[in-house]
């Protein structure tokens, strides 16, 4: 009889765990999109001046968790194939038992995230077809600090077969299944916090730059812009880290419409649409797919300033290609309030303006303060 001396491991299929941990480095569960919104209270200004202009923005973005495609908190499943060999020295017999097993962990984030922009743009003098041609430049850093976690019981194995047949290589490796499934248990934990220190630590770093082409134009209580931003990988960007500034090696166009009015004196309303087109990310093929979104803000002119509230939804239509999450459609609804007022002795725009995410599938979610400084010059 085969005694149970010595063991040889050997997954025969990684673990669920690594296999999560590929999805999260390359699909991240986020897209290029300014979940914080769009529009502020600088939809109420009655005209804009031609020439440089530029802002800094600041973004305190707060993570308290990744969700799945119920809108629940995320956990991971994945059914796999185990073996490992077992040998008894001095005896020559050896063998392979073989078992598989189904996991579950739940995936808990906690992320701290400032965001840093420079934005330089340029509105043109000149008219073009009854509107004004605008470029602006981008450029963020950001730094970030997260803890990660994945914790789940370790899944019962089922029966052991053996590679060799008969009744007596049966009876061993029932006899077996206590040690083995003991063995297994301590590795599976190990590799639950290993994927979890992965997960967790600081990073900072210029982020993926945006360059913006639009045409805007002026009527009376009316303004239209139109127009696409390109965003590039620019950031720092590893396929085998967690831990990454810039979203991947991929670039993202994003063609849009934006139209407010002035129903009243004081009362200003806007709404932006965006389409979201994803290349694939030539580091490991997968594609995010492509999304639209949607802004909404009520801009109400007071002594003080501008303050009104301001909604977004970002919704994925197309499913990640190439990922090991199937179609992990994002989407994300958000809500929030603002104000902007005049700082006269700089002649400046000041914003500021708050944001939570409602709901969200497939998404990290939580919320966004953001203060943006605009100057014309």
């Amino acid at each position: 009889m085969i005694k149970k001396s010595l063991y040889q491991s050997a997954y025969t299929a990684a673990v669920f765990l690594a296999i999560a941990g590929q999805a999260f480095a390359a699909d991240g569960w986020k897209v290029r999109f300014p979940l914080s919104g769009s529009l502020g209270g600088e939809i109420a200004s009655k005209q804009l001046t031609p020439g440089l202009y530029g802002s800094v923005v600041a973004t305190q973005i707060e993570v308290d968790k990744v969700t799945g495609e119920d809108g629940n908190a995320l956990i991971l499943t994945q059914a796999n194939a185990f073996s490992q060999g077992i040998t008894s020295p001095p005896s020559p017999i050896a063998m392979t038992v073989s078992s598989s097993y189904s996991g579950a962990a739940a995936v808990a984030v906690k992320q701290s995230q400032t965001a840093s922009n420079i934005i330089l743009g340029y509105l043109s003098e000149s008219e073009y077809a009854g509107g004004r041609l605008n470029m602006t430049v981008n450029i963020p850093y950001i730094s970030l600090n997260r803890a990660f976690s994945a914790n789940g019981p370790s899944p019962t194995l089922a029966p052991l077969s053996s590679s060799i047949p008969g009744p007596q290589a049966a009876a061993v490796a029932a006899g077996l299944q206590q040690t083995v499934q003991g063995q297994f248990a301590l590795k599976y934990q190990a590799q639950l916090a290993g994927y979890s220190a992965a997960g967790s630590g600081t990073a900072a770093g210029v982020g993926d730059i945006e360059v913006t082409g639009a045409w805007l134009q002026e009527k009376e209580d009316m303004r239209m812009v139109i127009g696409a931003t390109l965003a590039m990988p620019t950031g720092q960007y590893d396929k085998s880290s967690q831990l990454n500034i810039g979203f991947g090696n991929y670039y993202t166009l994003r063609p849009g419409v934006a139209v407010s009015t002035r129903p009243t004196d004081k009362l200003t309303l806007g709404a932006r649409g965006s389409l979201g087109l994803n290349t694939p990310n030539s580091d490991n093929g997968v594609r995010t797919g492509n999304y639209w979104a949607l802004d909404l803000a009520a801009a109400y002119l007071t002594p003080i300033g501008v303050f009104g509230p301001h909604v977004m939804q970002v919704n994925q239509y197309d499913d990640d290609q190439g990922g090991t999450l199937g179609a992990n459609r994002f989407s994300a609804t958000g809500a929030g309030l603002f104000f902007t007022t005049l700082i006269q002795p700089i002649n400046a725009g000041l914003n500021f303006s708050y944001m939570t995410i409602l709901n969200s599938r497939n998404a990290l979610s939580g919320s966004f303060v953001q203060v943006r400084l605009s100057k014309a010059f």
